[in-house]
């Protein structure tokens, strides 16, 4: 198995890359692995609420300086634009800089997109980019039913055309019992895919991000 520092993804926004990010680390950190999250930019942060950032530090067990966002912004809206809107821009030289210094203090680093793969950080900067440039290989977040087929094809081809190397797919929130679409989507994409695995996971009954992560972990181990 790859020891590459991974880009965890999604096919949409709200597809669970939170939660799937802070399942991986803690998969990473059972095994013995120095494993952190990072997002480098948050949009929807209202005051008061937990914001993704907060999650992902907290599965890392450590307050890491190095691992807290570049920007928090308030507006729900593509990083690009929220951040145009609030009159600043994110760096794709700092985020760099970032990853490399948690990399240099022996960090194996996940780091959360936003929203799906092509939508920009920065103005000519997406997550796929960003993967390329750091030679992250992605994780692949989508729903797990009716829909999700083109989506998770559309993204991984993003994906390989832009030469970034995809780890897994993760289908989230099956339901129990599943219905026609998931309990067939996870064969057919792999027969679309070809080789790339495909995790499922569960939707599970506990409502915060670290109760699910928690819950969830048992069906990531064998991607990382």
């Amino acid at each position: 198995m790859s020891t590459a520092d991974l880009l965890v993804t999604g096919t949409d926004t709200g597809v669970g890359k939170t939660v799937i990010t802070a399942a991986l680390i803690l998969a990473l950190r059972q095994k013995g692995v120095k494993a952190v999250g990072f997002k480098p930019v948050e949009t929807g942060v209202a005051p008061g609420e937990l914001a993704d950032s907060e999650v992902l530090a907290v599965a890392s067990s450590a307050d890491v300086v190095m691992a807290r966002p570049l920007l928090q912004l308030e507006e729900p809206l593509a990083p690009a634009v929220a951040a145009e809107r609030a009159r600043v821009a994110l760096d794709p030289w700092a985020v760099e800089e970032r990853v490399n210094a948690l990399r240099a203090a022996g960090y194996r680093v996940l780091v959360e997109g936003a929203g799906g793969v092509l939508v920009p950080l920065a103005w000519g900067f997406t997550a796929a980019d960003l993967a390329l440039r750091l030679g992250l290989e992605a994780v692949v977040v989508a729903r797990a039913g009716l829909g999700t087929l083109n989506h998770v094809a559309l993204t991984v081809e993003a994906l390989k055309r832009r030469n970034v190397t995809v780890r897994a797919v993760v289908l989230n929130g099956r339901g129990d019992p599943p219905d026609l679409a998931e309990s067939t989507n996870q064969g057919v994409i792999e027969r679309l895919l070809g080789g790339i695995p495909v995790a499922v996971v569960p939707r599970h009954p506990t409502t915060t991000p670290l109760g699910v992560a928690r819950g969830i972990v048992a069906h990531l181990g064998k991607i990382v």
